[in-house]
């Protein structure tokens, strides 16, 4: 056995072999019971020959009325409408269907005879006495509802021991193979005597109907099984006996005939199994409230159970309605053929992703059938309408709701998953024009976050997009510089990425990335215009200052040109260079302060932390930081003469604080008037995010500067 589970190809070829053999054996079985060829059908309570009866072979015409059918050395025989039947379980008390089984009983007698006689009625109301000579059926004789359920129940085995044999440790492909065999166990019976030529005898017809109780009463077993063990294990396996336990009892006795009446096993028993189904299933969804696999799982289980019923709950109803199924009762079983193909499908965990989208439409599919039909009966019975003016009007009513109820079902299933373009188009934009790339991944990490709600997202360095593990998790596709995102668990863990999601987060990264290459073209075009009125400077005004320099050498007012000129180069390399470390920053601003002090012959103090943050500031920055504090130490040298010049600097990761103090002429600051340089300082300072404090005391005046670091 272990080896067969080892090898899957090598179990199903013996199982199906196995099926297949018992199929076989049927047809050959149901090919050799003796019959007459003639059909009959019940109308009012008579019988009449069928519209597919052989005239000439037979010499009994179609619709004719049929009297009594008789035999050498037999009492004639009345046939009745409860002998057509095709379940004995209609039966309301054992007594009936035991008369039931002797009257089989007397009719397979029948067809056993060399001669059967039939006597009819014709519609002028005259007798006739056809003689007929009972033979075995063909195969080619059996009717074709006969060889779909031998269809059905051979798809229904196969695919419930396919799903097995590539899962065979899964508890729930373990009964969900279970409800394979049992169906077996039922319907193989129900094949034969539901199509069979009048009679069969009636112990074998006993037998057959007890195996298709048993084979019901343990399909169902299997069934309630897989949902207390599948998608979440609800009890452990070896508790699973009491169902089978409980059941078996039922069956012993109805097979004992020692129930009150033929209900409770037949009625009463399977009714108690769709109730626990129901239970089961519902304990299931508790269950898996934060497993959007497996609770995706139940919902594809559970919808394909719940279009079996739908379809069966249509079937009864028009039998109710019309007194006829308009097909075979053997065509019902086709219901569970649909049921089994979802089953496996969800056993195998095939695009649960797109579990909205599919629920949504199957629902109103069968939803909208019926409610077709409910309504078509209602207005029958409550109205009096006849069936053409009831069904017009179920279909009108039905129909006009259909459209508006589709539309807003759709809005609250599927599309209110994603928002539309237009409502994100403002935070795309935002995200491509932010300056920082630390902090557009940040602002699109957020985004993401917020559209599809994950409990996971991180950034990969692989590429490709789409669906990860059965929906589980989603890759959105990089675009520009930004990376490539994992996520997973969609919903807060509520629900799947879905194919809707996938094709959604690549037109948004793909929108983004259209955004941002406009953006791009943009500062290109920027960076091109800056470099144009740099060089225009430096060749220029430039050139100019450096002759100026040239011919005030030996003066006063050399000193400012020079100033003019180190402000220039200063604007022109904000414009047009590469970031600049922290470090080297410093550095050229402690070169150049400690230049100017000792031209005014005052003491430089630089007092800096050795443990500076690995930080780069934008040339922008730094051009103006420059600025700020070329201006600074200018003023405080140019009004407080001081003998000594302290400046302090402190860096975090975020932050960095200038301090300059100075022990010259101190006067109060609240006295201060803002001139021009005080005015550029504070200007920068508040482009920058920045601000400036200024405090004296008995030792002099401190200015303090400290702005954010990106």
């Amino acid at each position: 056995m272990q080896l067969l589970l080892k090898r899957p190809a090598y179990l199903l070829s013996l199982l199906w072999l196995a099926c297949f053999g018992v199929c076989v054996a049927t047809a050959w079985f149901a090919a050799k019971q003796p019959s007459i060829n003639v059909p009959f059908v019940a109308r009012a309570q008579q019988i009449h020959v069928g519209d597919t009866v052989d005239e000439a072979t037979t010499g009994v015409q179609s619709k004719a009325k049929v009297l009594w059918l008789q035999a050498a050395g037999m009492e004639r025989i009345e046939l009745k409408p409860t002998d057509l039947i095709e379940e004995p379980d209609f039966f309301d008390t054992y007594a009936e269907m035991e008369a039931f089984f002797a009257r089989q009983s007397t009719l397979f007698t029948l067809l056993r005879a060399s001669e059967v006689h039939i006597v009819w009625q014709d519609e002028a109301g005259q007798q006739h006495d056809s003689m007929v000579r009972p033979e075995p059926r063909t195969l080619s004789g059996l009717p074709f509802v006969f060889w779909f359920q031998l269809f059905v129940i051979t798809s229904m085995f196969m695919i419930s021991t396919a799903v097995f044999a590539v899962r065979p440790d899964d508890w729930g492909a373990r009964m969900f193979a279970l409800t394979g065999v049992f169906a077996v166990v039922a319907l193989i019976p129900l094949a034969v005597y539901s199509t069979r030529s009048l009679a069969l005898d009636g112990d074998l017809f006993s037998m057959f109907s007890t195996s298709n109780h048993v084979g019901a009463a343990m399909y169902a077993c299997a069934l309630i099984a897989m949902f207390l063990l599948y998608p979440r294990q609800i009890i452990t396996p070896r508790r699973l006996w009491v169902l089978p336990a409980i059941y078996g009892v039922i069956l012993l006795g109805d097979f004992l005939h020692v129930l009150p009446d033929q209900h409770w096993g037949a009625h009463y028993s399977p009714f108690s199994q769709i109730v626990l189904l129901a239970i089961c299933a519902a304990w299931q969804w508790r269950q898996t409230r934060g497993y959007p696999l497996e609770r995706n799982v139940l919902r594809w289980v559970g919808l394909s159970v719940l279009m079996m019923c739908g379809l069966l709950l249509v079937a009864f109803t028009l039998l109710i309605q019309t007194g006829s199924l308009f097909i075979g009762e053997g065509y019902l079983t086709g219901a569970f053929l649909i049921m089994y193909f979802g089953i496996a499908l969800g056993l195998r965990k095939y695009r649960l992703f797109d579990m909205d989208e599919w629920a949504y439409r199957v629902f109103l599919w069968v939803g909208s059938a019926v409610a077709v039909i409910v309504l078509d009966v209602v207005l029958m019975m409550g109205l009096g309408l006849g069936q053409v003016a009831s069904t017009s009007t179920s279909l009108l009513v039905v129909g006009w709701l259909y459209f508006p109820f589709r539309q807003w079902l759709w809005q609250r299933i599927v599309s209110k998953q994603t928002p539309g373009f237009e409502r994100l188009l403002p935070e795309l934009s935002a995200i491509a024009f932010t300056a920082s790339l630390q902090e557009q991944q940040t602002r699109w990490q957020a985004l993401l976050q917020r559209i599809f709600d994950p409990l996971e997202i991180r950034p990969i360095e692989e590429g490709g997009s789409g669906l990860r593990d059965n929906g589980l998790g989603m890759v959105v596709p990089g675009c520009s510089n930004l990376s490539a995102y994992s996520l997973r668990y969609a919903g807060r863990g509520m629900r799947l990425f879905s194919t809707r999601d996938a094709a959604f987060a690549v037109s948004l990264s793909q929108l983004l990335e259209q955004i941002m290459s406009g953006r791009n073209s943009y500062e290109q075009g920027v960076a091109q215009e800056r470099l144009r009125i740099g060089r225009d400077l430096h060749d220029n005004i430039g050139a100019r200052l450096l002759k100026l320099i040239h011919h005030l050498r030996g003066t006063p007012d050399a000193e400012i040109a020079r100033d003019a000129m180190k402000d220039l180069r200063t604007s022109i390399a904000a414009m047009d260079s590469q970031p600049i470390p922290l470090r080297d920053a410093l550095a050229d601003w402690r070169a150049e302060a400690s230049s100017r002090c000792e031209v005014v012959q005052c003491q430089l103090h630089w007092r800096q932390s050795d443990a500076l943050p690995e930080l780069e500031l934008h040339p922008r920055m730094k051009g103006m930081l420059e600025s700020v504090m070329r201006e600074v130490i200018t003023n405080a040298l140019k009004h407080a003469s001081p003998s000594n010049l302290n400046v302090g600097v402190e860096s975090s990761q975020t932050a960095l604080k200038v301090e300059v103090a100075n022990d010259g002429n101190v006067t109060d600051p609240l006295t201060w008037q803002d001139g021009y340089g005080l005015r550029n300082i504070r200007g920068r300072m508040d482009e920058l995010g920045g601000n400036l404090s200024i405090a004296s005391d008995a030792e002099g005046v401190r200015l303090t500067i400290s702005v954010p670091l990106p």
